[in-house]
């Protein structure tokens, strides 16, 4: 016969604690019962059921995955162009309009943007990002979209992707028309150039260990590059009206980039 340590209650066969060594009767047997004070030491994880489904993935492993392989039901719900890759698609579009463009030459005055018509066709601050005035200027573009629009897309996804080109792309016309009528420059502008610079500049806030190959040759840090690009545009940007080329398209679209990549944040410094 033996006492309970709780309740003095004699037990015939009493229930000896293995966490704290004392004598219970049936009634406060369990560690909870009778207060053990060695229940909470007792060195003890609990896995959780997320846990044993989630693969562990490295931070060096994540910079080389894309967004639709970290969240794999995100492929299940991808749609043609997803599937092909939207700046795949953006590619193909501005080169089947190039074509086009050397086919139907009288198509790229109802395309192109055009400060004396654009209150008529306002369509144009959309289609002249499609439009390119040559062929060097049809390759560089395609060459610098085909690197950088892909990663961007890999790093955020098809829908941010989408949204930084576009608003880039239109806010860079919009800041070209604002050039025109200050300077009653009324020359037409097209090219997908500030949408690209939309591109770099979000890419240089999410993904400053990008490098650049400067001249085709100089390796620098992607951030150093964009602030180059910009001095280089704000110190020719007076100077559109004889050189022909939209600097300040290339500043407004940049300036979007940036913009965005700040509001995406650290939410995509995983990749």
């Amino acid at each position: 016969m033996a006492e309970c340590d709780v309740c003095g209650k004699e037990e015939f066969l009493p229930y000896k604690c293995t966490y704290c060594g004392g004598t219970f009767c049936s009634e406060h047997r369990l560690p909870e019962k009778h207060q053990c004070e060695g229940l909470y030491d007792i060195p003890v994880r609990v896995v959780r059921d997320d846990e044993v489904r989630k693969p562990v993935i490295n931070e060096a492993r994540k910079r080389e995955l894309s967004i639709y392989d970290l969240d794999p039901g995100l492929s299940k719900r991808r749609n043609i162009l997803q599937t092909y890759g939207y700046n795949n698609v953006i590619l193909a579009i501005i080169t089947v309009i190039f074509a086009v463009e050397l086919i139907f030459r009288p198509v790229v005055g109802y395309l192109w943007l055009s400060p004396t018509m654009i209150f008529q066709r306002p369509w144009q601050l959309v289609t002249s990002i499609f439009l390119h005035g040559s062929f060097e200027h049809y390759l560089v573009n395609a060459i610098v979209l085909f690197f950088f629009g892909s990663e961007l897309e890999r790093r955020v996804g098809g829908n941010d992707y989408l949204k930084i080109f576009f608003l880039s792309g239109i806010f860079g016309n919009i800041m070209y028309l604002a050039f025109s009528f200050a300077t009653s420059s009324y020359v037409p502008a097209l090219g997908a150039s500030g949408a690209i610079y939309g591109i770099m500049g979000t890419l240089a806030v999410i993904a400053p260990e990008i490098r650049v190959l400067l001249f085709f040759f100089i390796p620098i840090n992607i951030r150093m590059a964009v602030v180059l690009f910009a001095l280089y545009n704000l110190f020719l940007a007076p100077f559109s009206i004889f050189t022909g080329v939209a600097y300040v398209a290339h500043l407004g679209g940049l300036a979007v980039g940036l913009y965005y990549g700040k509001k995406l944040g650290y939410r995509r410094r995983v990749f």
